[in-house]
């Protein structure tokens, strides 16, 4: 499955917010316990591939951190090399 985002906490809690769902709520309608609720909406706990699939389905989210790692790591240049570092870098004198 693809990395969680960063922010996941956030996400989870806006958007349960938005749907104006408590903590309790928004647990029985993903047949989990509140607390595990507190817990990622804290930043404590990582949701389980299976808890992050009800999350995104019942809140309309998306948790994931984005493509994967090759695809955003280096957009610019092409294969033949011709960039250098001077190329990209700006430097602060």
């Amino acid at each position: 499955m693809d990395e969680i985002a960063q922010d996941f906490d956030d996400q989870i809690r806006s958007a349960r917010e938005s749907e104006g769902l408590s903590q309790q709520e928004l647990a029985q309608q993903l047949n989990e316990k509140a607390s595990l609720i507190r817990k990622l909406e804290q930043g404590n706990s990582l949701p389980s591939d299976d808890v992050r699939k009800k999350l995104e389905r019942s809140l309309g989210i998306d948790l994931s951190a984005g493509g994967s790692s090759e695809e955003t790591e280096w957009s610019g240049g092409n294969s033949e090399g011709s960039y250098t570092l001077g190329d990209v870098v700006e430097r602060k004198d």
